[in-house]
Parts: structure tokens; C-alpha cells; sequence
């Protein structure tokens, strides 16, 4: 009797997330995830119930670690603008780490169970809620620009940092340090006053 693979959980979340992306949700199949991860059908029901809680898995490993690391940076004790190069940072290093998931994630949501879609939704009203937080007090503080609408601008900022998962792709000319350089250059002068704004992403 030949002896039983070994795998991980997590090497089935990222089959699946990298499955769905290929095919998107509705097209795949947990015979192709069984295939991507190189295991048994049977080998993945050991971990995951179905397909949806397989998708359910992948959005919370999106947006988990994202909820945990903004309200750390937003609670802080640093200057503002380091809060501001530290939540880009976050951002743009999950997006260009986890394309897979973030594609899965923008592409495949409504597929969620209606729990789960609640969850989802209630996530990225709280990333909301948090950035609108750390640009008011970035107004305070005078190193954001006092005339911009920082629940608009909050919108605007998240919507931007999670597209960056729609075009980015590995070795294609960009890497994670070139794009928080660029993003930190974009909002100098747009949302982080230009004196203040600090010369490290």
C-alpha cells in the first residue's frame, strides 16, 4: 500500500483560490482543485464541507488579516503619516502576495452564502469606517488636507488599493516596494500634505 500524501489545509485553499480564478466559481470543480493540489477528491472533503465554504475560506483569508493589521495601525501611537505609509503598505503587500484570493474575492462574492456575504460586507464597511478614522485625525494632526471629504477619500483610497490585485502580476515589472513607492507618491500632495509627508513608503 503506497503511503497517504501529506497536505495542509492551507495548500487546499490556495488550489482552490488559484482554481477559481482560472475558471471562476461557478465553472469549477472540486475534481480540478483535487487535480491542482494534487490530491484525492476525498482528500478535500477531509477539509472543506464544499465548494462554497471553500470560497468562504479563501474571502476570510482576505479580509482577516486585513481587519487585525488596520485597526493595530489606526489605534497606534505613531504620526499620521506613518499610519498612512503603513495601512499602503498592508494593502498593497496582501494584494501583491494574495492576487489569487483578491481576484477570487472581487470576482465571486455574490457566490457567498448570505452569512458569509454579510460578513464580507460588514468587513469592508469596518476598513471604511477605519480609514475615514485615520484621515480625520490626519486632519487634526494638519498632515491631511483639511478640504478633502474623508468618508469619500476613504472609499476612494480602498477601492484603489484593492484593484491593484485586477492587474497586478508577479515579474511583470512591479514589485510590492516599487508600488507602495508609487501609491505613496500618488497621495502626497492629493491626501498627505506635501511638507509632512514622510520620504519612506
Amino acid at each position: 500500500m503506497g503511503r497517504r500524501r501529506t497536505v495542509d489545509p492551507q495548500t487546499i485553499v490556495a488550489a482552490g483560490a488559484r482554481v477559481f480564478e482560472r475558471y471562476g466559481y461557478a465553472d469549477s470543480t472540486l475534481d480540478a482543485i483535487a487535480a491542482e493540489a494534487g490530491v484525492s477528491k476525498p482528500t478535500i472533503y477531509q477539509y472543506v464541507a464544499s465548494k462554497q465554504r471553500l470560497l468562504e475560506t479563501i474571502v476570510e483569508q482576505v479580509i482577516y488579516p486585513l481587519r487585525e493589521g488596520i485597526s493595530a495601525i489606526v489605534t497606534g501611537d505613531e504620526s499620521v503619516t506613518s499610519k498612512i505609509h503603513a495601512f499602503v503598505a498592508l494593502h498593497v503587500d496582501a494584494a501583491c502576495r494574495h492576487t489569487a484570493y483578491y481576484q477570487v474575492l472581487l470576482a465571486d462574492q455574490h457566490q457567498l452564502s448570505a452569512p458569509a456575504r454579510r460578513n464580507y460586507q460588514a468587513w469592508a464597511h469596518e476598513v471604511d469606517r477605519e480609514t475615514e478614522r485615520l484621515l480625520r485625525q490626519g486632519i487634526e494632526e494638519g498632515t491631511v488636507r483639511a478640504g478633502i471629504d474623508p468618508a469619500v477619500t476613504a472609499k476612494l483610497l480602498n477601492s484603489m488599493l484593492t484593484s491593484i490585485a485586477r492587474w497586478y502580476r508577479p515579474g511583470e515589472g512591479h514589485t510590492a516596494d516599487s508600488l507602495r513607492r508609487e501609491v505613496a507618491q500618488l497621495l502626497q500632495g492629493l491626501i498627505v500634505v506635501p511638507d509632512e509627508a514622510g520620504a519612506d513608503a
